[in-house]
C-alpha cells in the first residue's frame, strides 16, 4: 500500500503538468461535457462517495426531499466538483480574459465592487466554484489575501499556488495567518476564507448550529471582524447552463451589527450568522454544494448521536 501511494504521489505532478498543457486548449463546451461525464462516473462507480453524500443529504433534509431528489442533488454535486477541478486548469490560460468573459457579477456583487473597495472579511464555501470566486474578486480589486491548506505533494502545491495567484490574489498558509490577515484588513484589503469545513475544538473550533445540528467550525471570520472592524460579506459563484459563473452576494454583516464587551461571544455570534448564510444558500441551491465531505464529523457533549451520520464521532471539549 505504501508503495502504491509513493507511485501515485510521483505521478501527481507530471499529470498536473500534462493537464495544464492540454485542458486549457479545450473548447468551453467540450470542458462542460467532460465535467458532466466525470461527475456522473464518480456517482456511478464510487459507492463510498455516493453513500457519504446521500447520508449527509438525509441529515440535512430528512424526508423533505425524496430519495430521487437526493440522488439528483448528489450527482449534480459531483458534476460541479469535476467542473471546479477542470476549471482550475482551464482558467490557467489567458486567465484574466477568461475570468472577465466567463465570470459574471450579479448586481448584488457588482454593487460591492463599484467604486473604491475597502476592507472586507470575504467568506465563500465549497459551493459552486470557490476557486474562481476569490480570483475574480482579486482581479477586480487588486487586494485579496486568502488562506489555503498546503497540499501534501509539494510540487503539486506549488503549481496550484501559482494558478491561484495569477489574478493578484495572495495565498498564505493557515499557520501564523492571523496577524497577516488583520494587517491586510487594516490596509484596506479583502481576506478570503472558506469556513464550511471542520475545525476541531482543540484547534480553536467552536460549535454552531447547521441544519439543526451542531457542527465544529473556525470562528476566524468573527475574530477578524472584531479585531479589524471590517464587515463580513458572503459571496458564492453558481455555474450557469451556458458555461458562465454567476457571482452573487448572499449576505453581509456590518461591523456594528453585533457588539459587546466579550469578544469571544461576539465572534461566536458572528460565526453563527455566517453559518446561517451557508445554510440558506445550500437550501436554495443544494446541487452546488460539496456533499461528499464529512461535515457532521464531530458530536459535542449533550447531542444525540442518532441525529448524526454513521461516520460521526463524539468529541471531548476538555
Amino acid at each position: 500500500m505504501a508503495g502504491l501511494k509513493g507511485i501515485r504521489r510521483a505521478l501527481e505532478a507530471p499529470l498536473m503538468r500534462f493537464g495544464l498543457a492540454v485542458v486549457p486548449r479545450f473548447p468551453r463546451r467540450l470542458l462542460l461535457g467532460l465535467a458532466r461525464g466525470l461527475g456522473t462516473g464518480a456517482y456511478v462507480f464510487s459507492a463510498r462517495t455516493r453513500r457519504l453524500g446521500l447520508a449527509n443529504l438525509d441529515v440535512a433534509f430528512g424526508d423533505s426531499k425524496t430519495p430521487a431528489e437526493k440522488k439528483w442533488i448528489m450527482r449534480e454535486s459531483l458534476r460541479n466538483l469535476a467542473l471546479v477541478l477542470l476549471d482550475l486548469l482551464w482558467f490557467s490560460r489567458d486567465s484574466d480574459a477568461r475570468l472577465r468573459r466567463w465570470f459574471v457579477a450579479a448586481p448584488s456583487m457588482e454593487a460591492e465592487l463599484a467604486g473604491p473597495v475597502g476592507a472586507n472579511v470575504g467568506i465563500t464555501g465549497h459551493f459552486g466554484n470557490w476557486e474562481l470566486t476569490g480570483r475574480y474578486w482579486a482581479l477586480r480589486t487588486g487586494k485579496m489575501m486568502s488562506v489555503a491548506m498546503p497540499i501534501k505533494n509539494a510540487a503539486v502545491d506549488r503549481l496550484i499556488q501559482r494558478m491561484r495567484e495569477d489574478n493578484n490574489q495572495v495565498v498564505i498558509p493557515r499557520e501564523g495567518a492571523l496577524r497577516k490577515l488583520v494587517q491586510f484588513l487594516r490596509d484596506g484589503g479583502t481576506v478570503g476564507l472558506l469556513l464550511d469545513q471542520n475545525t476541531k475544538p482543540r484547534e480553536g473550533g467552536i460549535f454552531v448550529e447547521f441544519f439543526g445540528r451542531a457542527v465544529a467550525v473556525s470562528p476566524a471570520a468573527g475574530v477578524l471582524a472584531t479585531m479589524s472592524g471590517a464587515p463580513i460579506i458572503f459571496i458564492c459563484a453558481r455555474p450557469q447552463r451556458d458555461g458562465t459563473y454567476l457571482g452573487e452576494l448572499f449576505g453581509k454583516i456590518e461591523a456594528n451589527e453585533v457588539t459587546g464587551d466579550d469578544r469571544r461571544a461576539v465572534a461566536a455570534e458572528l460565526t453563527q450568522r455566517v453559518t446561517g448564510f451557508y445554510e440558506d444558500v445550500i437550501r436554495a441551491y443544494p446541487e452546488c454544494w460539496l456533499w461528499s465531505y464529512k461535515r457532521w464529523r464531530y458530536i459535542p457533549p449533550g447531542q444525540n448521536p442518532e441525529d448524526y451520520p454513521a461516520y460521526a464521532r463524539p468529541v471531548n471539549l476538555s
